[in-house]
């Protein structure tokens, strides 16, 4: 008791310790916030920290308890001319002029003009297809070897960035310097640099018993995760013209919300709804210490949505007596279920169909050892159920797992079944069964099994097959993602024997995501295949993952797909050629509808 006394008081005294409104605090971290990404990722000055998480911590600090403009221009001057001293930051009514000679030594013989090249942004802790390097740095155990640049774009001398941080102060921000040894000019004072860099050690935030202490329960912690995920997002994700809402007006949201919040629980749902609103469905918010609770276990049902209504789907528990398949939920504790499902989306992000799916799979999800109030309407009328939570929840499950098992092998003579996101492929199987069937439906409600899967495309054309998708990498030398060239990364499929003559049909639902949708392109089109079933994710591309302070993770998707013929795959997914969608009907007789339909032209086709 005494000890969660304690916690409480330092909490307490960490929020009040900040005596500025909230208006002006915002303004001041709005302001470093832009600022810090502008220098981070397009500023090459050799004094930049080694740990820019750090600084992000400690000009959180900072912002919190400047009054006015003069002090927040005194203090960004004092933080970044350290690390970067070729910046400036100045009321923007008082315009200054960016002066080459400035950042030109006397004689340039020997010296290097050094940028930043990013490739998508290649972020630490996750090694990944995306890099960011900058030109013309020595580095190695002599410091003998420069890193070869990612593209041919580069900035060259003298190019620049002015623009305002915040209404009133603006920036200039060389892009390119030269360097000579590893040394940029112009150089720092050495030890005003060492300075800043034990201030910042000295001012992480500490807990009761003066250990330090990197929990989302300090506010500085908080607004730094904003910060530093909220830049690497605005300066590489690829996909803004499809946010709900402005970089800007997220910066603004975010961190309004994080000053407010109370815990890292709180935090972690003002990280997810920042993310909603970016709209990908590679954006999953994590935090694993301490480990969240509200998805550690669910009830031993399965929805899903019919004819506008949600629908008990399966009934994973013997135990569970007086609810049917085919019950309609009407709400969820004491909540109306449509608006119930729209509660938890707002935290979900990706498309609209992605975010339904994910949110009926989490719907029923709540600490282990408590139950879920359920209202449904069945056969005989409204009924009222309190169901324990006695499984591991889930916050992902394949579209198949809602439908009856269905055994791969041959459902009928002629026609085989296999399920991608379950079942094995090899190439005895290819050979032997599929080579020999007039009908085969593979099953794709789900994320495949492995890469394997793509050891069939080759059997399903008998003539080289150009890639149906294109995945485009950004090559980033400019910020706010303006500028943005594209490394374009695709390769045509070559056909291979044995040539699988048989009708082809694909079952897919908006859990086929990311590699699913690769396949789920391939075979889109080809004379020989049909596919059945509701629009895919609409999410693919290699991720990209960044870790922050407090034990939080963010993925997102970091480069850009797109189909073929340059139209658009994000959000929209692959568009079966038969939409259909569950019926009410069909789930209480305990029929997988899409896979009937699917045997049924079959064996039409194959007459």
């Amino acid at each position: 008791m005494r000890r969660v006394l304690i916690i409480l008081i330092t909490l307490l005294y960490s929020l009040s310790a900040y005596p500025q409104s909230a208006e002006r605090q915002q303004r001041n971290l709005e302001a470093f916030a832009r600022l810090y990404g502008y220098v981070q990722y397009f500023h090459p000055s050799s004094e930049a920290p080694k740990d820019w998480a750090v600084l992000a911590l400690y000009g959180s600090k900072k912002m919190l308890s400047i009054s006015n403009d003069t002090e927040l221009i005194a203090e960004l001057n004092s933080i970044f001319n350290r690390v970067a001293p070729s910046v400036q930051i100045f009321l923007t009514s008082a315009p200054r002029r960016f002066d080459f000679k400035k950042i030109t030594p006397p004689n340039i013989d020997g010296y290097n003009i050094v940028s930043w090249q990013h490739l998508g942004f290649g972020l630490p802790l996750y090694p990944s297809i995306y890099q960011s390097i900058k030109l013309n740095i020595p580095y190695g155990p002599k410091d003998t070897k420069s890193p070869e640049q990612l593209f041919e774009t580069k900035m060259k001398i003298g190019a620049y960035l002015k623009t305002d941080i915040t209404e009133g102060i603006s920036c200039i921000v060389p892009y390119a310097l030269y360097s000579k040894q590893g040394n940029t000019y112009p150089a720092a004072a050495h030890l005003a640099t060492q300075e800043l860099m034990r201030d910042m050690g000295n001012s992480l935030p500490k807990d009761s018993l003066g250990k330090v202490s990197i929990t989302a329960s300090f506010p500085e912690i908080r607004l730094a995760d904003v910060i530093i995920a909220w830049n690497i997002l605005k300066h590489s994700y690829p996909y803004w013209n499809d946010a709900s809402l402005p970089a800007e007006t997220i910066l603004t949201n975010a961190i309004k919300k994080s000053i407010s919040d109370k815990s890292p629980e709180d935090f972690l749902n003002t990280l997810r709804l920042m993310c909603a609103e970016m709209n990908d469905g590679h954006m999953f918010v994590d935090l694993t210490d301490p480990k969240e609770k509200n998805n550690e276990a669910t009830a031993s049902l399965t929805l899903t949505e019919a004819e506008g209504k949600i629908v008990v789907t399966k009934i994973n528990d013997e135990k569970i007596i007086g609810i049917d398949l085919g019950d309609i939920v009407d709400s969820i504790e004491h909540q109306d279920v449509m608006k119930y499902l729209l509660s938890r989306e707002k935290y979900l992000s990706g498309s609209r169909q992605w975010k339904r799916s994910k949110s009926l799979v989490m719907a029923l999800n709540g600490p282990k050892n408590t139950c879920v109030l359920l209202s449904l309407t069945g056969k005989n009328g409204k009924k009222t159920f309190l169901v324990e939570r006695n499984v591991k929840g889930q916050t992902y499950k394949n579209g198949y797992e809602n439908e009856p098992y269905t055994k791969e092998g041959w459902l009928r003579p002629n026609i085989y079944y296999m399920n991608l996101s379950r079942d094995s492929v090899t190439k005895k199987l290819i050979e032997e069964q599929l080579f020999s069937a007039k009908a085969i439906i593979f099953d794709l409600r789900g994320y495949p099994t492995n890469d394997e899967v793509f050891s069939i495309l080759p059997h399903l054309i008998n003539k080289p097959l150009k890639k149906r998708q294109f995945f485009f990498i950004p090559q980033i030398i400019y910020p706010d993602f303006k500028k943005v060239g594209y490394q374009r990364e695709g390769s045509r499929t070559n056909a291979e024997t044995p040539f699988i003559k048989a009708k082809i049909y694909v079952l897919t639902d908006a859990s086929a995501q990311s590699a699913s949708e690769t396949f789920l392109a391939q075979v889109k089109g080809l004379p020989n295949v049909t596919i059945i079933g509701t629009p895919s994710s609409g999410t693919n591309g290699n991720i990209n993952v960044i870790y922050l302070p407090g034990k939080y993770t963010i993925s997102y998707t970091g480069m850009m797909t797109k189909n073929a013929d340059g139209s658009k795959h994000h959000l929209k997914g692959i568009i079966p050629d038969i939409i259909l969608t569950p019926t009410i009907d069909g789930i209480k007789n305990g029929q997988d509808e899409p896979l009937n339909l699917a045997i049924k032209i079959a064996k039409e086709q194959s007459r």
